[in-house]
């Protein structure tokens, strides 16, 4: 049978429709097809391993994912999760009662999966419960459910009214038109909303509807004689099923089945009022039987309790009696492991007690002897602090006679370092004397000469007394060769020129920096003019700054002078540029002489030194004097 029309078989994809695209995909393109093999005329001599690899087939070109192959897996993806989808649903409509309404009325299928659920966990817990027949049917007119195990083989057929009655060995199909016909007699149900854990439900409702439709079906050919007919009796009520609720008796249950199917075939054929007094009989034996069985089974269970008493007293008995052996012989054991207890106990005992005997002698000796020591050590430890204490009042009586004599020699050297000290800053007072007069000497070639002249004789006596002074070196060295060549001026002639320069700076005072003939006739009329300050004058014009120039050449401060022609601009500093330099350079001159005449810090430091140790000369000749009395 093919693989489509099964219940049983997978079901499998079908093969893709042949396009351009997939033969396209399955066609060998001309640069992998495999080259033709050559003759073997042509080969030759060839090993086996070469044959092998030439006839090796090339492997083929990996297929590429085409648009079908992208739809199937799009469906089977679709597939799985509504697959997915429909499992949950199902799964949570037992769960919700809400859900179970709106799963089961707009899914499709929904409904059907739900009960095949609960029809499957409703057996699941009622294993008991038989589904080979149909619904029961009711006894009498009260319309009560009947409930019939599954083990009681019950089986509810009723004939349909309208086929004629013939016997048929088929009872089934008779079932299903009964069920027809009841269910359209019946009245419509109201709806109930379903409740997933209540399966068995649908099972109890339908033995009520089915049991007025039997007694229809059976009267439905009986019609009531008129008045001038004879009369006649109705048609006897049909075989009523056996039933055993409470039995679990296979073989109870298998006659009360073969029994129910005979009665079912009978109330089919319409013959239950041939055969009603032999079912009766059939009843009547089968409930014999099933107290024959009860009481069989009663004896069994009574002879079966004796037996099981019987053997439990024995094992009662046997059980003490092995209690009471295993308990003497537990007892005998005991003494005799207290015995062994006791035993060893006391030989633990004398050996502990001889071995603390030895050490408590040992630990007495050891003692003794550690005291001995520590009396020992403590009478030399009082003679070592004797004798120090004898040794410190020496010393310390040795120390304050001879401590004067160490302070005496300690001053006699001193006093010797001070003449060695005393004799350097002689020599040193006589060498600055020496540079003093040299220094005063130049002085006084620069200030009494009437025009300037050279003074390099001068400073070459000042070099030599100098001899390897650093500082004096370096004073002469800054001066420039021209004015120790040449001369300088004396403070008259750099004020009388000052003067002349002044008088010039004054007529070009008003001159612009690209002054012509007309600017400089202007500037020198208008100097005639102008009014001149006295003393230090405030202000940054030329004349401020000549009056100001002019009171620090009368003060005597060539520096202070000098600094304020320096902050001339124009045509004024250009005309005051020669005075500048030749002041300059008598500045230069008297700072090389003042620094020449300050002290080196070398020989401050020797004249300090001195100082302190004509201190300490009498303040040693002090303590001579006191030693002298004591």
């Amino acid at each position: 049978m093919p693989a489509l029309e099964t219940n049983t078989t997978p079901s499998t994809q079908p093969p893709p429709p042949a396009s351009e695209a997939n033969v396209e995909a399955k066609t060998i393109a001309a640069e992998n097809v495999p080259l033709t093999p050559p003759a073997p005329e042509d080969l030759g001599q060839v090993t086996k391993n070469e044959g092998s690899q030439i006839a090796t087939p090339l492997p083929p070109p990996p297929a590429g994912k085409g648009f079908f192959r992208r739809l199937r897996n799009y469906v089977l993806t679709l597939v799985i999760l509504g697959a997915v989808a429909f499992g949950g649903g199902v799964y949570y409509s037992r769960i919700n009662d809400s859900f179970h309404d709106f799963f089961t009325e707009f899914v499709p299928y929904g409904e059907q999966a739900v009960l095949y659920l609960e029809e499957m966990e409703f057996r699941k817990r009622f294993p008991n419960i038989s589904n080979r027949g149909g619904p029961q049917r009711g006894r009498g007119d009260t319309g009560e459910a009947v409930k019939i195990p599954a083990q009681s083989g019950v089986a509810w057929r009723v004939a349909d009214a309208g086929e004629p009655a013939g016997r048929q060995s088929n009872a089934a199909d008779k079932t299903e038109k009964v069920k027809q016909i009841a269910k359209a007699k019946a009245p419509e149900p109201k709806e109930v909303p379903p409740k997933p854990k209540e399966q068995s439900a649908p099972a109890a409702v339908e033995p009520k509807k089915a049991a007025p439709a039997s007694v229809d079906a059976a009267t439905t050919g009986f019609k009531t004689p008129e008045v001038n007919e004879p009369s006649r009796l109705p048609p006897p009520a049909p075989l009523q099923p056996v039933y055993f609720p409470g039995v679990d008796e296979p073989v109870v249950q298998d006659l009360a089945h073969m029994l129910n199917d005979i009665i079912a075939v009978i109330n089919a054929d319409g013959a239950h009022a041939k055969y009603s007094s032999a079912i009766d009989k059939a009843k009547n034996e089968l409930q014999k039987v099933y107290k024959e069985i009860d009481q069989i089974k009663a004896e069994a269970e009574k002879n079966a309790a004796a037996q099981v008493k019987e053997r439990v007293d024995v094992f009662d008995k046997a059980a003490n009696d092995l209690l009471t052996r295993v308990e003497t012989t537990m007892a005998a054991q005991e003494a005799g492991w207290q015995r062994e207890f006791d035993e060893e106990m006391r030989k633990i005992k004398d050996t502990y007690e001889s071995r603390i005997k030895v050490m408590t002698e040992r630990e007495r000796e050891l003692s003794e002897k550690r005291l001995g020591n520590k009396m020992l050590e403590q009478a030399l430890e009082l003679k070592r602090q004797f004798t120090k204490q004898i040794k410190d009042q020496v010393e310390k009586e040795r120390d304050s006679r001879l401590g004067r004599l160490d302070e005496l020699s300690k001053s006699v050297s001193n006093l010797e370092k001070l003449a060695a000290g005393w004799n350097e800053v002689v020599d040193m007072n006589l060498r600055t004397q020496q540079l003093h007069v040299a220094v005063e000497a130049v002085r006084a070639s620069l200030e009494d000469a009437a025009h300037p002249r050279p003074f390099i004789k001068e400073l070459v006596a000042l070099k030599e007394i100098a001899a390897d002074d650093s500082v004096v070196n370096a004073a002469i060295a800054s001066i420039n060769p021209v004015a120790y060549q040449r001369g300088v001026s004396n403070s008259a002639e750099l004020i009388d020129r000052f003067r002349r320069v002044a008088a010039e700076v004054r007529k070009a005072s008003l001159l612009p920096e690209d002054a012509g003939v007309a600017s400089h006739a202007s500037s020198f009329v208008l100097s005639k003019v102008l009014f001149k300050k006295q003393g230090l004058a405030a202000g940054d014009d030329v004349e401020s700054i000549l009056t100001r120039t002019q009171t620090f050449l009368e003060e005597g401060d060539l520096d202070g002078a000098a600094r304020e022609m320096n902050g001339l601009t124009g045509w004024a500093k250009t005309l005051s540029r020669d005075w500048l330099g030749e002041v300059r350079k008598v500045l230069e001159v008297r700072q090389a002489l003042e620094v020449s005449l300050t002290l080196h810090p070398q020989q401050q430091d020797l004249q300090t030194e001195a100082t302190d140790t004509i201190e300490q000369v009498i303040q040693t000749e002090a303590r001579l004097q006191s030693l002298k009395v004591e």
